[in-house]
């Protein structure tokens, strides 16, 4: 009967995530060499684990700014759409440029041009809710989308970004004077009306020209597509 219990006790051990099970009597040595042998297995498994973790994490985040990237971005942005479409609620889809950057480069160099980068789209992160996308598609060219929003709140939150860029300057060290730079936004909308085509890539050439508008304003500015405002 013991012999029957220790089997069973052994199988549920096995189900329930056991790698080795010594039974009857085995000395110290043993012991020793199967613990040496579970241990280099789960350093594998751990590694292993790791770098699946590490090569997922690079496909989808910009390695500058930690932000998600264009590849990622655009995949995303259709499910946001497909949402859309699924509950009736509009979304928001933003371009944001900042001003004047090869100035920067061009002024200070590209390390400190990365270092304005970074704190832009920190303040981007931090600023927008959880369940907005923010990204970075370009040199210094940004998307956000925003799920479940309608014009008046797009606009709100666009010029807040604005503002919060223009407001606080960079400060990208002790012997580099603090950086002011600006944001050019461009804004279109999706299903906002039945029947409206909420493509990404439609939406996105429509926030794409809302932004070449702002620029052409004189840039620090936020601008809608006509057709969403």
């Amino acid at each position: 009967a013991l012999r029957q219990d220790a089997a069973q006790q052994a199988v549920i051990a096995l189900d329930l995530g056991a790698n080795d099970l010594m039974s009857g009597t085995f000395d110290a040595e043993e012991l020793k060499l199967r613990i040496d042998a579970l241990a280099m297995r789960k350093r594998r498994s751990d590694q292993l684990r790791n770098s699946v973790r590490d090569r997922l994490r690079q496909a989808m985040q910009d390695p500058l700014t930690g932000l998600y990237n264009r590849r990622y971005a655009f995949t995303h942005l259709a499910r946001i759409s497909e949402h859309s479409r699924n509950s009736g609620n509009s979304f928001a889809v933003m371009m944001l440029d900042i001003d004047r950057f090869k100035q920067v480069n061009d002024t200070w160099g590209h390390q400190i041009g990365d270092q304005v980068l970074c704190a832009v789209a920190k303040r981007l992160q931090e600023n927008m809710r959880d369940v907005d996308l923010v990204a970075r598609i370009g040199g210094e060219e940004f998307l956000v989308a925003m799920p479940d929003t309608d014009i008046e709140q797009a606009r709100r939150a666009a010029e807040r970004l604005r503002s919060l860029v223009e407001e606080v300057p960079v400060l990208a060290g002790p012997d580099v004077p603090p950086i002011h730079v600006t944001l050019s936004i461009g804004v279109s909308m999706g299903g906002q009306c039945e029947g409206e085509n909420t493509q990404p890539e439609g939406l996105l050439k429509q926030a794409d020209m809302a932004l070449y508008a702002s620029k052409n304003q004189g840039r620090n500015t936020v601008s809608f597509n006509l057709s969403a405002a």
